[in-house]
């Protein structure tokens, strides 16, 4: 299967569809198949909010524009990727805010970090983005953050400056 692929070269399904142009999930017994070894980090520049995609020699592969958290409360230091997620439930003070509910602020995917309760997430408010307006995560296009998560992996090494 993809999953049992993906996991075993540290990918995910994402890349290995859109690297094979195949448009579900389904693979056919002896397919041959592209699976990118490539790792890739993170680099989150608090002071300019952006996050930039590095590959695994240190060379950028993308730069972004990101929100990061009012009053420098998005956490500086390196960070794994720990789960991946695609339309996210919110949990917000007890409350269970459903992925399709405009006040999910989490927007279309979630990358959650090593540090409980912080990740990356898309947004319900994209003109906040390239501001410091989170409660600490870090926020993007959910264009952006759809991309992204069909790059980056569990383990991904993320870290964040100021």
């Amino acid at each position: 299967s993809l999953s049992k692929i993906a996991k075993k070269f540290g990918t995910t399904i994402g890349l290995i569809k859109a690297s094979n142009s195949l448009k579900s999930d389904v693979i056919l017994a002896n397919s041959k198949l592209k699976v990118s070894k490539q790792k890739y980090g993170i680099l989150v520049d608090k002071s300019q909010n952006v996050l930039t995609l590095l590959s695994k020699e240190g060379d950028i592969v993308k730069v972004y524009s990101v929100s990061t958290g009012e009053n420098n409360s998005t956490p500086v230091g390196t960070f794994k990727i720990v789960n991946r997620i695609k339309d996210p439930v919110w949990y917000n003070q007890g409350a269970i805010v459903p992925s399709e509910s405009p006040d999910n602020v989490l927007g279309s995917r979630w990358l959650g970090f090593s540090k409980s309760g912080y990740g990356i997430h898309g947004t319900v408010d994209p003109d906040s983005v390239g501001t410091q307006a989170t409660k600490g995560c870090v926020r993007m296009h959910n264009h952006d953050v759809e991309e992204l998560y069909t790059i980056v992996a569990v383990g991904t090494k993320v870290t964040i400056s100021d």
